[in-house]
């Protein structure tokens, strides 16, 4: 089952908010996400609720649903016979 990545999505939420010229605290006041989370988030160390998520993908134009990828494969010998 794909899960989101913090990655993909640390990625999306800084470059979107830096190409619209916005700040983390302006993009908290837009989105009622606290400045720090924000901060946290970029830096991969804080997953948005579902609503929080929504809220960053409405505010910054992108598709939630492209964030989650599949989780990485277990190594051959953790998979039992």
């Amino acid at each position: 089952m794909k899960k989101l990545s913090a990655r993909l999505l640390a990625e999306a939420v800084a470059s979107r908010r830096r190409e619209r010229g916005l700040t983390q605290a302006q993009l908290a006041a837009m989105t009622g996400i606290n400045r720090a989370l924000l901060s946290r988030l970029e830096s991969q160390n804080f997953t948005p609720s579902v609503d929080q998520l929504h809220a960053l993908a409405e505010t910054l134009g992108f598709d939630p649903a492209a964030l989650f990828a599949e989780p990485d494969a277990a190594p051959a010998e953790a998979i039992p016979p």
